[in-house]
């Protein structure tokens, strides 16, 4: 049980640090020229793209929420199907394999679909404000 915990606890530590990456700034630091302030400034390149607003940038950080959770579920499956591999005909490990196998099925279908709803919602919310 403990193996899950730290699978769990380093898949949302790089979940975390990915999202950071892509959803905070970039520093930049500049260096001053000696002028005054009006002619001397730093400009910052835009990361999140052209005419983001709210509503954008949170349907890009439901996708890669949705991205972290769907790369764990495929993990889960992965491993179910190495338990099974590995259980050498003994029935406590098959039945193991096979609920592992089970759940990250029904993890990726959850996934799907409340991508799908989301990204309804989300859609619905934008026709809205543009009305």
């Amino acid at each position: 049980m403990a193996k899950y915990y730290l699978t769990i606890s380093v898949t949302l530590c790089i979940a975390l640090f990915a999202a950071g990456m892509l959803l905070l700034p970039a520093v930049a630091m500049g260096q001053d020229d000696g002028g005054d302030d009006s002619t001397s400034s730093v400009k910052l390149p835009n990361i999140l793209g052209k005419n983001m607003d709210l509503i954008s940038i949170m349907i890009r950080a439901m996708q890669l929420c949705l991205a972290c959770v769907d790369i764990f579920a495929l993990f889960m499956f992965i491993l179910g199907g190495f338990e099974f591999l590995i259980s050498a005909g003994n029935p406590t490990l098959i039945k193991k394999a096979k609920d592992t196998l089970v759940w990250a099925t029904l993890g990726i279908l959850v996934i799907t679909l409340s991508y799908s709803v989301l990204k309804f919602v989300f859609e619905g919310v934008i026709r809205g404000i543009a009305s």
